[in-house]
């Protein structure tokens, strides 16, 4: 089970407790260091196959990531839990539907013990909505609320629309510090398996789609605009750029931006991006150049990282002969040139998107 995944109820099982050092005492003193539990409870079984084990039921109303509790419990068995509170109780018991059975014949139920109030859960009450509620607002995703309650999978139009609206209320009023970094090299160079395994497949919103390029965004922090070639209007980027709030439009129902990481992934180089807009409107070629925080470059022999675009506009990249007069003083208009030695210096002021000239 991945360690990032989330639940209100737990169900641990410790085969052989005392030897690992998980009597009742050592469980409910790791439980105490657990803040705000709402509720447990315990018993110990014999196995059929003779092994002496503990179940341990646990329910809090925020969420408690796996990670957490194997870290309080490392030798447990741990698993979701699914039906109701009183349902996980009842399997602890062996009492309601287990009564009767096999199981019931392997409970020793003289040593059972809980804490907190046994909370009431039933499907389509108001109580039942608001821990549904309570696991939106807590991160959880689709897949965890199902599997904390597979009732829920009829209300999944729901659940991304009360998700959307918390989204809307976060970021409302909120600017978000975009950093966006443009990376370029040939096909296979490892530049969008970089940024997937860098930041976890989950955390990223990859568009492929330029025609509906953010359907099917969830809210990722990491944004990657992979294989572009000017595929959206210059005018869009700026605004996808910066921080300031935004809805993403989106063929049924747009969504709001929540990202703070951007990369620009590209088979061509900078320079090769809007070179219409770099030849007839100066200034907007410019402001995109200034919402880019870095270049990387990947080639043959590795990558070439340029913290800035500044830093990338002075230097020499052999492929791409960025400084050569002939061709970079027609895509790039606005640098001027000044010849000293035979070397070429461009200066570009990208903070104030004025030109200088040195003398």
């Amino acid at each position: 089970m991945e360690n990032n995944v989330q639940s209100r109820k737990w169900l641990l099982t410790f085969n052989n407790p005392e030897k690992y050092g998980f009597d009742h005492d050592n469980i409910k003193a790791a439980l105490s260091t657990i803040k705000d539990v709402t509720y447990w409870c315990m018993c110990d079984e014999v196995g059929k196959e003779g092994t002496y084990h503990t179940h341990l039921f646990i329910f809090r109303k925020n969420t408690m990531r796996f990670s957490m509790i194997k870290n309080k419990f490392p030798t447990a068995h741990i698993d979701y839990c699914r039906g109701t509170t009183q349902e996980n109780r009842d399997y602890i018991r062996k009492e309601g539907k287990h009564r009767g059975t096999d199981k019931e014949e392997t409970n020793l139920p003289h040593t059972f013990e809980e804490n907190g109030e046994c909370p009431r859960e039933e499907q389509g009450k108001r109580t039942d909505l608001n821990e549904l509620y309570g696991m939106i607002k807590d991160g959880m995703s689709n897949f965890e609320i199902l599997e904390s309650n597979p009732g829920y999978m009829l209300k999944l139009d729901e659940i991304d629309t009360c998700r959307q609206v918390l989204r809307q209320e976060e970021f409302k009023n909120k600017f978000r510090e975009v950093r966006t970094e443009y990376w370029y090299g040939q096909t296979g160079r490892g530049k969008t398996r970089t940024v997937m395994e860098t930041f976890g497949y989950e955390n990223v919103y990859r568009v492929t789609d330029y025609q509906h390029p953010f359907d099917n965004y969830k809210g990722q922090d990491i944004m990657v605009f992979d294989e572009f070639r000017s595929s959206l209007k210059v005018q869009d980027m700026l605004n996808f750029l910066d921080g300031y709030p935004l809805d993403l439009p989106c063929r049924y129902n747009n969504k709001t931006a929540c990202f703070t990481k951007v990369f620009i992934i590209s088979n061509i180089g900078l320079k090769e991006q809007y070179v219409d807009i770099q030849r007839n409107y100066e200034e907007t070629w410019k402001a995109f150049l200034r919402r880019i925080g870095g270049v990387k470059v990947f080639n043959k022999d590795g990558v070439l990282s340029f913290p800035t675009v500044h830093d990338f506009l002075y230097s020499y990249i052999p492929e791409d002969n960025w400084v050569k007069v002939d061709k970079d003083a027609e895509l790039l208009p606005w640098m001027e040139e000044d010849k000293q030695d035979g070397n070429v210096q461009m200066k570009l002021d990208l903070e104030k998107g004025e030109e200088k000239k040195d003398g």
